[in-house]
């Protein structure tokens, strides 16, 4: 099969990752790849040798240069569809998944659409108005959760969705590495990440032995920081920013908190299952609930219920055989998740959809 894929970049980030390992996903499955980029930007994965990249210079400079630009953009993107004619078409988050429709009107190409954020993220009126007029003409749409599903089948008419989640990205293993009483986290130091509630819960703990570390960085940097002194817990704080070495942490660590308030699919919590950590998550609106099995693979705490989320902690942090059961269940999610799984459910779901 012919499969084109489209989204802005290959640059660093969640979309981008899952849509690189799909593509060489594909391509290892004999299938005829084309990755469509619509910026000139740098490529931060790795592709397979046999995808054909096009890159379709889109540049966003000044107003009437961008202008300018995205119509070249558009009709470079239709013309390709009209040249290559794919078998399918896939599109990652909405801005890109409206300009694909829109390209591919009346060519007779099965498109399908994926958002990648939570799905009750604020967009603008015009872009909500274009979703609702452009979704109804996709062959097929992608959820990453239950919750994106119902929300999705509430506001678009078209009722021809699919719940596949984001494969898991390989984590590499250290046996060699000993657990150390680490509590991690990882995660951009932004609000929807809640970080202050992770600060509060950890210096609630009983346990003063223990370390906090939050690999990521962000603009809160300095207001967590203020915060952890006053709460007295910057002796036991580490926040090291962004790390090429996100794995061997998670090695080392011992419990992985998840305090986001908003998230879309948390890929940092499959990872930190992946890589057999207890997980405790604060049960936002979409994704952990999908994840985690209550009291099996990880525990969910009610969002921003601090004197709970302390609790599970301090159970965690009491308890070495309660910390290697359930990280044991988690690891499963490898299994899950693996990419030449989802991989075969997007094939499943582009080969049965009849439009």
């Amino acid at each position: 099969m012919k499969l084109f894929l489209v989204i802005p970049s290959l640059e660093k980030g969640g979309a981008e990752r899952v849509m690189s390992e799909l593509a060489n996903q594909f391509s290892k499955m004999n299938h005829n790849v084309h990755l469509i980029l619509l910026t000139e930007r740098k490529i931060e994965y790795p592709i397979n040798d046999n995808i054909r990249i096009h890159k379709l210079g889109f540049e966003n400079k000044g107003l009437f240069k961008k202008i300018f630009s995205e119509i070249k953009t558009f009709y470079k993107l239709r013309l390709l569809f009209k040249n290559q004619k794919p078998d399918y078409v896939l599109s990652f988050m909405e801005k890109f998944n409206i300009f694909t429709l829109v390209a591919s009107y009346n060519l007779n190409l099965k498109v399908f659409v994926s958002d990648r954020s939570n799905p009750y993220k604020k967009i603008s009126f015009f872009l909500n108005l274009l979703k609702s007029i452009t979704y109804k003409y996709a062959t097929g749409i992608i959820a990453q959760t239950d919750l994106s599903k119902q929300v999705l089948l509430k506001k678009i008419n078209n009722n021809n969705i699919r719940v596949i989640p984001n494969p898991v990205k390989n984590i590499a293993h250290f046996p060699n590495i000993i657990r150390e009483n680490i509590i991690i986290n990882v995660g951009r130091l932004v609000p929807e990440k809640g970080h202050k509630y992770l600060l509060k819960a950890f210096s609630e703990t009983i346990f003063p032995l223990w370390k906090l570390v939050i690999l990521g960085d962000g603009p809160l940097r300095k207001e967590l920081t203020n915060q952890a002194e006053h709460l007295g817990i910057q002796d036991r704080l580490f926040m090291p920013g962004s790390v090429n070495n996100i794995d061997d942490w998670l090695a080392r660590s011992s419990i992985f908190a998840f305090t986001s308030v908003s998230e879309g699919f948390p890929n940092a919590l499959v990872e930190a299952m992946s890589s057999g950590l207890p997980c405790v998550s604060f049960d936002c609106d979409a994704g952990p609930k999908d994840i985690i099995i209550e009291n099996k693979n990880g525990f969910l705490v009610e969002t921003k219920n601090i004197s709970s989320f302390t609790n599970i902690l301090d159970k965690l942090c009491a308890d070495t055989q309660l910390r290697e059961q359930i990280g044991k269940e988690a690891k499963e999610i490898k299994n899950k998740l693996d990419v030449s799984i989802i991989a075969v459910d997007f094939l499943k779901f582009f080969n049965t959809t009849i439009k």
